[in-house]
């Protein structure tokens, strides 16, 4: 599935330098966030029952106001998450778009999904029920931001505020409530 390239302040287009340099430099990321999805499976393996036959599926996580889209297969200890242009057509199971600050909150729990999705905030292409299955094992996973970025103990704690300040900053700045 494809979906709209994102187009900066210069205009220009997922292909263009921001997307090339953070697509060059995508293997830090990829293994932070896939390390995340890891360390939350070896804490609470029962989370991920809940996706079922979705824990296998590719969902394109593509944040419209950032040059770069997630690839992610939520399959427990064997799950990943991979750095992917907007424009990749490979197929997934189902495309999440919105606001990058919008989709952390919707992560970690701060954002309402529903209110989200029926404002058309965020819009999903694909497999609806793969879909909520994810929001049900993320909702279930109770996500603070430090999980996602992968922050592990013993730093959690001074990281999750800090890391929950920067995101209501965030927030306030783009209009998030």
């Amino acid at each position: 599935m494809g979906g709209a390239a994102w187009r900066g302040r210069t205009g220009r287009s997922a292909g263009g330098a921001a997307a090339d340099l953070l697509m060059a430099f995508r293997a830090a990321p990829e293994r932070v966030l896939t390390g995340a999805v890891r360390g939350v499976a070896a804490r609470r393996p029962e989370v991920f029952e809940r996706l079922g036959d979705a824990r296998r599926a590719d969902f394109v996580i593509a944040p419209t106001d950032f040059p770069v889209a997630f690839r992610l297969r939520p399959d427990g200890r064997t799950g990943e998450v991979k750095v992917v242009r907007h424009d990749d057509d490979a197929p997934c199971a189902a495309r999440i778009t919105g606001p990058l600050v919008l989709l952390l909150s919707l992560l970690d729990g701060s954002a309402d999904a529903d209110a989200a999705f029926f404002s058309r905030r965020v819009r999903i292409e694909g497999d609806t029920d793969a879909t909520v299955a994810l929001h049900n094992t993320l909702e279930a996973a109770e996500l603070s931001l430090a999980d996602v970025l992968g922050v592990r103990p013993p730093l959690r704690e001074p990281v999750t505020r800090g890391a929950s300040a920067a995101l209501a900053v965030l927030r306030r700045h783009a209009g998030v409530a």
